[in-house]
């Protein structure tokens, strides 16, 4: 493993710096209480039926299979839809990323590079509070759906932002298929982050493109990682 000096540490928003099940768990909420103002039955009944929904069947269809399962009629999907994305969410940093960052800060420049609706994704870094403990962030919708990861664009954006080379970098994420592989048409350095219980824990690397030069468990192990990088390259400079 061949990894260059690095300067800054890039990082992915969701099931990386927090729980995207949080996310998740209060955008049901909202639907539910919109759905029991309809009559559909209980708030709690209808989040427990789409979190069933989401983590065992197709995520794309919850509110479709919601709908039949509770026998309302498809034309209200497009409302359910717009009060999930609209929602105020109530989420929370992970406490391996309230702790290290501002460690990691005093040595490198931070960015954060997400996918996701624009406007949902920042509702999401204003609830978390994250834009305080980073140099730059990146929004790849902001450049349309186009240039979601994969495409090396936003990574090469945030990049500039830091005012660093993409080969001065390291990107952590969590997904294999948009962020490692993504990260690595860019030319950056990749550690993939295996949260317990994130949504893309247990995915396997298809190919050579997805693969990281290191795996973590949380940001700890991250922080440990980097710090046995740095006193490498110095002994060996």
């Amino acid at each position: 493993m061949n990894i260059p000096v690095i300067k800054a540490v890039l990082f992915d928003l969701d099931d990386t710096l927090y729980e995207e099940r949080q996310f998740h768990r209060t955008g049901f909420t909202a639907v539910g209480e919109f759905l029991e103002q309809r009559g559909m039955g209980s708030t709690r009944e209808i989040l427990g039926l789409l979190e069933y929904f989401h983590d065992h069947e197709d995520q794309r269809q919850v509110f479709q299979k919601l709908a039949g399962r509770l026998g309302f009629p498809l034309e209200w999907v497009p409302e359910l839809v717009a009060t999930f994305r609209s929602h105020r969410p109530r989420i929370c940093l992970a406490l391996d990323a309230r702790t290290v960052l501002p460690r990691l800060r005093g040595d490198y420049r931070l960015g954060c590079v997400t996918n996701g609706w624009a406007a949902v994704q920042r509702r999401k870094i204003e609830a978390l509070g994250v834009a305080s403990l980073m140099d730059a962030i990146v929004i790849a919708d902001d450049f349309g759906v186009e240039f979601w990861k994969p495409h090396p664009r936003p990574f090469l954006e945030c990049c500039a932002r830091l005012q660093v080379s993409p080969r001065e970098s390291l990107f952590v994420g969590d997904y294999p298929e948009r962020d490692i592989r993504g990260a690595r048409r860019a030319g950056l350095a990749c550690v993939r982050l295996r949260r317990p219980g994130g949504y893309f824990a247990v995915c396997e690397s298809a190919d050579a493109g997805t693969k990281a030069d290191a795996e973590v468990h949380n940001l700890f192990e991250l922080e440990a990682w980097l710090k046995q990088t740095r006193a490498a390259q110095t002994c060996s400079a």
